[in-house]
């Protein structure tokens, strides 16, 4: 399931390519103003547990943000973005901007939050002949995007348009030729239908959409092979221009007259999500992020981020800003750069150490390395940095992480006042307590917060989509598949939830699992962090203890449940790894192969299509 990964150059568009593609939709504008959009971020209300249960409605989605403002930027003034944790009952048939129905929807989910993306996809259909263009996006899209071709309603099957499996370069791509075959008093669905008939899609990288002559009844997909990355961040849509475009949270079915109002902004967006760098070193097998961003190293130049955030701290008053790297430290001239830029930067007369709070993830075995510039990070308004530590031991994978090292690196940040966040792995075949070692998870949770971890996560080690491990995992025969008739949903493959059993009742992981939150967010622990110990985290400390315990509860008691359903209920195991499609898959010649040659998922079907390449998955 790891996916593909072109060479060299081939990996990125030309420099440059997107403001081209964006310049060529605005000279459009005109008329591409008239089309009202909404691009709908997708949200199961079920995943709503730690570690994200506060920040969740505290942060608008980064990646339906980024389109959004795609979209408006690209001439389309007539968009807007809902949350639909803000906005639960949002229903596209309802949704008029300025008193005209939607032409487009845009649906971005990851694979926790496809149900709710399935349904809306669903209602739009419920519009016949009226509903607007679907297209459907997100992490869900880019790894199972055939998924959305096994949709029931009402007896019938229904579908998006087409799944855009790739950034918004892609979108983008694709909405330049809708633009070119849009014609007079012509609907964005009927220009793509005349496109697709006509086989133009195909030329566009990234796309999966029902093929020429096929019918939903007997659907065959054309995919158009793997999509190509835009190497330089600040060709990306400004920030701000989504935040400016979001639906304001209600109960409603329709939309506001108006966006939420840039003095309202930060009300509801406290957290802004920053793209800065993509990346990483390590090759771990549980992780999707290297093969994702083709084995690369991304970022956007120092200047434009400094004049992101200046520009969104001055404009909407937003305090703190979230940097969604894979790992920052990655690259230590890039570090710099950035953050030398940062510790100049200023937002209303002062500087950004003072006015601005960021946050960031990175390896600790590369913190470590430069922890020379932690200082200089802290003068540009670095406060938190979250470690994806994983096993102390190095049991699980050894990415450079080492107890001694946590011990120095933590005490050097609680000096300068950054927080450390841990993030550690509850995988199979680790106990719950060793004594005299730290294998053990509470082991590993109490060595964390005597080290100065302020914030902890603990997560099931789960075979995620996009991974090498994915299929060897359930492959072995041990993944959950159902408790009795309770199918495992895709809401439930989170991390919060034990489903690869080991040597013991995956009750008991589960009730460990939610042991290891115990023995950090609890009583005694606060206590801990009230004593005046003249720690400059003191404060981070008491807030996270309190809102932890809450969370740990709440935590607890949603998972009860399924906590119940394995004791007593009968467990069925995954025989091997999922199908990806149940539909019959045909690729143009020249697309590049989503996944790798030889993957044992894939294997030649007819289709009735002469050209290409034809495939099942």
């Amino acid at each position: 399931m790891e996916l593909a990964v072109r060479s060299g150059p081939d990996r990125f568009v030309p420099p440059g390519a997107y403001r081209a593609l964006e310049a060529g939709l605005r000279a459009r504008a005109p008329r591409l103003g008239e089309i009202p959009a909404v691009v709908l971020s997708a949200f199961d209300r079920n995943t709503r547990l730690l570690p994200f249960i506060f920040y969740d409605s505290r942060m608008f989605p980064s990646g339906a943000s980024m389109i959004t403002g795609a979209l408006h930027q690209a001439g389309f003034s007539r968009t807007r973005g809902v949350f639909q944790l803000w906005n639960p009952r949002f229903r596209a048939s309802r949704a008029k901007i300025d008193g005209r129905p939607l032409q487009m929807l845009l649906v971005s989910a990851m694979q926790i939050h496809s149900r709710p993306a399935y349904e809306a996809i669903r209602e739009a259909w419920s519009m016949g002949e009226e509903r607007p263009l679907i297209i459907a996006g997100g992490p869900k899209a880019i790894y199972e995007p055939y998924h959305f071709w096994s949709i029931p309603h009402e007896g019938k099957p229904v579908a998006p348009d087409v799944v855009v499996t790739g950034e918004a370069y892609v979108l983008l791509d694709l909405l330049n030729l809708l633009a070119a075959h849009l014609g007079r008093g012509e609907t964005m669905r009927g220009a793509f239908e005349r496109a697709r008939q006509e086989g133009a899609l195909e030329s566009i990288p990234g796309l999966v959409y029902l093929a020429p002559g096929a019918t939903l009844h007997e659907p065959v997909v054309v995919d158009t092979g793997l999509q190509r990355l835009v190497q330089h961040f600040e060709e990306m849509p400004h920030v701000a221009t989504g935040l400016s475009l979001m639906e304001p949270p209600h109960s409603g079915s329709a939309l506001s007259a108006r966006p939420i109002p840039d003095s309202q902004v930060r009300r509801h967006a406290m957290i802004v999500s920053l793209l800065v760098t993509q990346g990483c070193k390590f090759n771990c097998s549980y992780c999707p992020i290297p093969a994702a961003n083709q084995k690369s190293w991304r970022f956007r130049s120092p200047e434009s981020l400094v004049e992101e955030i200046r520009s969104v701290h001055e404009r909407f008053g937003v305090k703190h800003y979230f940097g969604a790297d894979d790992n920052f430290f990655n690259r230590r001239e890039t570090a710099e750069e950035i953050l030398t830029a940062m510790a100049r930067g200023q937002a209303r007369g002062r500087p950004f150490g003072r006015r601005i709070r960021f946050a960031t993830e990175a390896t600790q075995f590369d913190t470590y390395k430069n922890r020379d510039l932690l200082p200089l990070a802290r003068e540009g308004g670095l406060n938190a940095l979250w470690f994806g530590i994983e096993d102390l031991t190095a049991t699980l994978i050894n990415k450079g992480q080492k107890p001694t090292v946590t011990v120095d690196l933590f005490r050097l940040m609680q000096e300068i006042k950054i927080s450390p966040m841990a993030m550690i792995m509850f995988h199979t075949g680790q106990p719950y307590y060793t004594p005299g070692s730290l294998y053990g998870l509470f082991n590993q949770v109490e060595f964390l917060r005597k080290a100065g971890a302020v914030s902890l996560q603990v997560t099931a080690h789960t075979p995620a989509l996009g991974t090498r491990e994915y299929e060897k995992t359930y492959a072995t025969g041990r993944v959950l598949e159902r408790i009795g008739r309770y199918k495992i949903s895709d809401w439930m493959i989170d991390g919060n939830h034990a489903s690869v059993v080991g040597d013991e009742a995956l009750w008991k992981r589960q009730l460990k699992l939610l042991g290891g939150y115990a023995a950090f967010y609890n009583p005694w622990n606060l206590l801990r962090a009230l004593r005046h110990d003249r720690s400059r985290l003191r404060r981070w400390r008491i807030g996270y203890q309190a809102f932890g315990m809450i969370a740990t509860m709440w935590t607890a008691v949603k998972v009860a449940p399924y906590v119940a359903r394995l004791m007593v209920g009968r467990l069925v195991y995954h025989a091997g790894p999922p199908r990806l499609s149940s539909v019959p898959v045909r690729s143009p010649a020249a697309a590049f192969p989503r996944l790798p040659t030889g993957n044992p998922q894939v294997g030649s079907v007819s289709t009735g299509e002469p050209e290409g390449r034809a495939v099942a998955v």
